[in-house]
């Protein structure tokens, strides 16, 4: 909170103006110190081009990530998956959606120091969906494979 507050004294420049003989305080905003001082918290149009790009870590762990970065919308995806017969679809035409928007969320819902730490930050979220998916992948195929082996050779 102080941080925050000393933010904004820093960006106000106060001057005294006289008015009849009285003496006023008037702020005039520092546009230039402000712009400085908070290039990094987005306001609009401050997207950085050069970070716009797919998120891996939305779309592949789409609904915690959305919790961790202040998007609550990717939750949605569960929602979505328990529509009958197309949910699966939904929830993966969805989770695309995320990947495909959640640099630019992530970057309007969070504080981040600079770029730097943003993309550690998403980069660290996308080699932890990879990770996840393919430890899935493995614990899936384990399975399969001793499922089919069972059914082959029920004795055995």
């Amino acid at each position: 909170m102080e941080e925050k507050e000393s933010r904004i004294r820093n960006a106000l420049s106060a001057k005294t103006n006289s008015y009849a003989g009285q003496s006023a305080l008037e702020y005039q905003y520092n546009t230039e110190k402000l712009k400085e001082e908070n290039k990094y918290r987005v306001t609009g149009d401050a997207f950085p081009e050069k970070i716009n790009q797919f998120n891996w870590g939305a779309f592949i762990l789409t609904p915690i990530w959305g919790v961790f970065n202040n998007t609550p919308i990717a939750c949605f995806v569960i929602v979505l998956g328990f529509i009958p017969y197309i949910g699966i679809l939904l929830s993966f035409l969805f989770a695309l959606y995320c990947g495909m928007n959640g640099n630019e969320w992530a970057w309007k819902n969070k504080e981040w120091e600079n770029t730097n730490h943003f993309h550690n930050v998403q980069r660290k979220w996308a080699q932890a969906g990879i990770f996840i998916e393919i430890i899935t992948i493995i614990a899936i195929s384990t399975f399969a494979t001793s499922f089919i082996n069972k059914l082959i050779n029920p004795l055995g």
